[in-house]
């Protein structure tokens, strides 16, 4: 029945945009991953893809109690593994993440490969899976490919 409450459960994603700065002049694109562990552990990682190879990497882990923690630079490794070829461009989607001091060490695929967002600002973003040392559930987003 039209305009009657429905009853539904299930689980929702929020991406909550804090800044809209444009990158520096030296810097492509981003790699944005959020991730649920089977823990119920949450981590965000990110690399700021730099044109002189002079990538920033940063994180933050949120324990089960939700404590976050920052992680520092050189305590993360995002590596691409599969490159996939759209009609609008070259990037990879799967991906090798290693998390040092929570002796994490995982690889992403996403649901969809083909998840590109043809706006004005072109990018690639959706749902991902991930299993190693973790299993889980995620998001991905990428820009500046």
């Amino acid at each position: 029945m039209r305009g009657a409450p429905v009853k539904v459960s299930g689980r929702a994603w929020m991406d909550r945009e804090w800044s809209s700065q444009s990158l520096a002049p030296d810097q492509k694109g981003w790699d944005w991953f959020s991730l649920h562990l089977a823990g119920g552990e949450k981590l965000m990682l990110f690399r700021l893809r730099s044109l002189a190879g002079r990538d920033f990497l940063a994180g933050t882990w949120i324990g089960v109690d939700g404590a976050p923690q920052q992680l520092e630079q050189d305590d993360i490794s995002i590596d691409p593994l599969t490159v996939t070829r759209l009609p609008v461009a070259t990037l990879p989607t799967r991906w090798r993440l290693n998390v040092k001091s929570h002796g994490l060490t995982i690889e992403t695929k996403p649901l969809n490969e083909a998840s590109w967002m043809g706006t004005r600002f072109a990018y690639w973003e959706g749902p991902i899976s991930f299993e190693g040392s973790q299993r889980g559930e995620g998001y991905l987003e990428m820009t500046g490919y």
